[in-house]
């Protein structure tokens, strides 16, 4: 590692390409997702993507076409957009939380022409180009999928193959729908599996709606490690692993009882928001990352090897595949370790593009391949990045 630069190591990304590595993960009848209506196993999950790639394939889900999903958080929904990535298509989360002008620029901007929603009712929309089809529709015209068939068609997709349209309603969030691949979302998600210990049996807590760049991250961390993603209020079951992100700490007068208290809570803010959380939550370990929807969501986050007291002063390590620069972003030279500069950062969790705005890709973009954040921030002697928010971000 240079001076001025940290890199994500640690684990194998091996198969690139959703599809194939949702093939290759067999957990059984662990369980896959736990809701109230019940729990779902990973050999149930299993038949139930096949199932609705079967019947996106009688809907003629062409590779590359855009499929906006309007459902809330179920088995169905995360098998949903497991079954469009397996054939190439691309998933448009459309939370019925956006607000109504984003919710139009997802549904008018992404050229999407199929929307896929709940039985029990869809959030309407104008587009006359826009089929409707209910999820239990497809189930049932999957009822006996072609695994030859579907195998055939999941070879055809490539790494970088678009996965995803994101529309984000953070603070960080842009506008402009993020375009991410198979190989940004599988790297994040292996990533974040990898560092914070996520598997068979782990279960995995993240009450965070479907266009938040996090969710789907951990969505397809919990199916590739074989977790139980758990679609259930936060801290009323127990759970080894809660992503909340910036959400604000609970009421100090009703903290969780000790049973309720995951192991590890990771969040995405500053030294305030990460105290607050130390202290609802004293039996918790809490870690900090740094969150961007170009960035599959997680790209840097707290190494469970570092001391707890770093997760309030930094965002953490890069994961790996990941490679942050700090730049003077006046002169675009690199800055010197605990020299403050723009975060520039590169590597496989990088999206595509930003959807239909090529000046825009092309002005955070570097032509090295780093994307230009935006944010200030330096690196310490350990590699760790110190974002900039504010002054209890910086030591």
């Amino acid at each position: 590692m240079g001076v001025d630069r940290a890199i994500g190591t640690g684990f194998r990304l091996g198969d690139p390409v959703i599809g194939a590595a949702l093939a290759g993960a067999s957990w059984g009848d662990l369980p896959a997702h736990v809701a109230q209506q019940g729990a779902t196993s990973h050999a149930a999950m299993r038949d139930r993507i096949l199932r609705l790639a079967a019947g996106l394939l009688s809907a003629e889900l062409r590779r590359g076409q855009r499929v906006g999903v309007s459902m809330p958080p179920s088995a169905d929904r995360t098998a949903l957009c497991a079954a469009i990535w397996w054939l190439g298509g691309v998933v448009v989360p459309l939370e019925p939380s956006l607000p109504q002008a984003r919710l139009t620029m997802a549904l008018q901007g992404s050229g999407l022409r199929l929307l896929v929603h709940h039985s029990q009712g869809a959030r309407g929309t104008s587009l006359a180009a826009v089929r409707h089809l209910a999820c239990d529709e497809l189930l049932a015209q999957g009822d006996a999928p072609d695994l030859g068939q579907l195998a055939e068609r999941a070879g055809r997709v490539l790494p970088d193959h678009p996965a995803v349209v994101l529309y984000g309603e953070g603070q960080q969030d842009t506008a402009r729908g993020v375009v991410l691949s198979h190989r940004a979302l599988l790297c994040a998600a292996r990533g974040l599996a990898a560092r914070y210990g996520m598997g068979p049996g782990s279960r995995l807590a993240a009450p965070l709606p479907l266009n938040h760049a996090a969710r789907l991250t951990a969505e397809l961390a919990a199916l590739l490690a074989g977790a139980a993603l758990c679609d259930l209020p936060a801290f009323s079951a127990p759970a080894s692993h809660l992503i909340l992100a910036d959400a604000a700490p609970v009421p100090p007068q009703a903290p969780p009882a000790v049973q309720m208290q995951p192991g590890m809570v990771l969040l995405s803010g500053d030294a305030r928001l990460v105290r607050g959380w130390q202290r609802a939550l004293p039996h918790s370990r809490i870690f900090n990352s740094y969150q961007r929807a170009e960035l599959a969501g997680i790209a840097i986050c707290s190494d469970p090897r570092d001391p707890p007291h770093t997760a309030h002063a930094t965002a953490g390590r890069p994961l790996r595949g990941v490679e942050v620069m700090i730049v003077d972003p006046r002169t675009s030279m690199d800055m010197l370790l605990y020299e403050i500069g723009e975060i520039w950062i590169r590597g496989a969790p990088l999206m595509l593009r930003y959807h239909d705005d090529l000046r825009a890709s092309r002005k955070v973009l570097d032509r090295s391949g780093f994307f230009k954040t935006g944010d200030m921030g330096y690196l310490d002697s350990e590699g760790r990045v110190i974002v900039c928010r504010d002054a209890f971000a910086q030591i």
